[in-house]
């Protein structure tokens, strides 16, 4: 559980450091790129216990309808809430310039949360880890 919570960790702080980068490549630093990344850590920690709680026990025929139909709305609203985060913190006015650059990003994070998955125990014993995701 630990590599999967490291590797979700690292994974996060790459990702925001390249969303930095794409929002104003003159401000990034390695340690705001860090504190976005334990933030959406931090974030997909909470949303994976609400999930957890609210999925409860699982029947292994709709695992995989689950993990999709549950995660991808979740990772969508999870990934948008950081870009708004980092858009803000780079940015004192609301713009509409980048949007579509921005959805990019949330679709990649969203890529990067699936793909951390297989880090997970469940993802390394070759199962889908519904109800027990850090999302």
């Amino acid at each position: 559980m630990f590599v999967y919570a490291l590797t979700k960790l690292v994974a996060y702080c790459l990702w925001c450091l390249l969303g930095l980068r794409l929002l104003d490549p003159a401000q990034v630093t390695f340690l705001r790129a860090i504190k976005f990344g334990a933030l959406r850590w931090l974030l997909g920690l909470a949303f994976g216990v609400m999930a957890a709680i609210a999925l409860g026990s699982v029947s292994s025929e709709s695992v995989v309808r689950l993990y999709f139909g549950v995660y991808v709305p979740l990772r969508v609203v999870e990934w948008s809430i950081m870009a708004f985060l980092i858009h803000r913190a780079v940015h004192s006015e609301p713009s509409s310039s980048g949007s579509a650059m921005r959805w990019l990003w949330v679709l990649g994070g969203i890529v990067v949360s699936f793909g951390t998955d297989l880090a997970s125990p469940e993802g390394m014993a070759g199962r889908f880890c519904v109800g027990r995701c850090l999302c």
